[in-house]
């Protein structure tokens, strides 16, 4: 393979990683929640967000030591409930990065399907985020706000093509694993004028991005197709992912916003 193609399967290998980490914590939830919750409990999971990256960062880490790096920035007596990532992204000399906050597929009843659980979008968590990203655009520029959710949704790619393998900007040797998408990015801003604090899991698909087609597929801004059109385009001239974490290390603010960082590099 060239090196170009080597990249995309390796990138494409690391994202059927997150969703398999994603679907087993879930389908988990989904089998044990009844039994491990009181009857007079209104929740019906198990896992919460901050459980489910950790565990899918930890595991990408583990299996892929030379393309993924994490770094941890408070204790968990330090933590601040609903604490977002840095998530960072390179191919070569370009990368993309975002300040992250992870939502779940919620459960109305035990046992529930993911297609008809729903996704909560405090209003308030979402301004923060937004806000947060713009106030620290002195410090690292080029920071975008992501939603990144946990659902398990048979969806198509921005492409149409079932078979990944059809895309020509996906496309690398050997077949990709056939796991069903779970892990899908949007920009938040595309959630600020929502009328309802709860989404279905269609409306979050329709504008987010799975991540199969995120890490292989994306390219720089001089390409309008792929996930580039929903902003999802790889810079020249960013920080470097250290000088980034030490100025986030350096904030106290930041330091209070952000629970950890994650780098994906090819």
């Amino acid at each position: 393979m060239n090196g170009d193609t080597a990249n995309r399967k390796v990138l494409c290998d690391m994202a059927q990683c997150a969703f398999e980490v994603v679907d087993r914590l879930l389908s988990r939830d989904q089998l044990f929640a009844r039994d491990l919750r009181s009857p007079t409990a209104t929740s019906r999971q198990v896992y919460r967000e901050e459980c489910i990256t950790v565990e899918m960062a930890t595991t990408l880490r583990e299996r892929f030591p030379d393309h993924v790096e994490i770094t941890l920035f408070t204790t968990q007596e330090e933590t601040q409930n609903g604490a977002d990532w840095y998530w960072r992204v390179e191919r070569g000399s370009n990368a993309i990065h975002a300040q992250v906050q992870a939502k779940r597929i919620r459960r109305g009843q035990f046992e529930q399907t993911d297609n008809e659980g729903r996704v909560h979008i405090d209003g308030h968590q979402l301004n923060n985020l937004l806000n947060g990203v713009q106030n620290a655009a002195d410090r690292i520029p080029g920071l975008q706000a992501w939603l990144a959710t946990y659902a398990r949704y048979a969806a198509t790619t921005p492409c149409g093509e079932r078979d990944l393998l059809l895309c020509p900007r996906h496309r690398h040797e050997m077949t990709c694993a056939d796991r069903t998408p779970s892990l899908w990015i949007a920009q938040a801003q595309d959630f600020r004028h929502g009328n309802s604090s709860s989404w279905t899991v269609q409306e979050v698909v329709e504008r987010s991005v799975r991540l199969d087609c995120i890490l292989p597929c994306m390219d720089g801004p001089e390409v309008s197709d792929g996930p580039a059109k929903k902003g999802f385009m790889l810079s020249a001239g960013l920080l470097p992912y250290q000088a980034c974490v030490a100025r986030i290390r350096s904030d106290a603010g930041l330091r209070a916003t952000f629970e950890g960082a994650m780098r994906i590099a090819v």
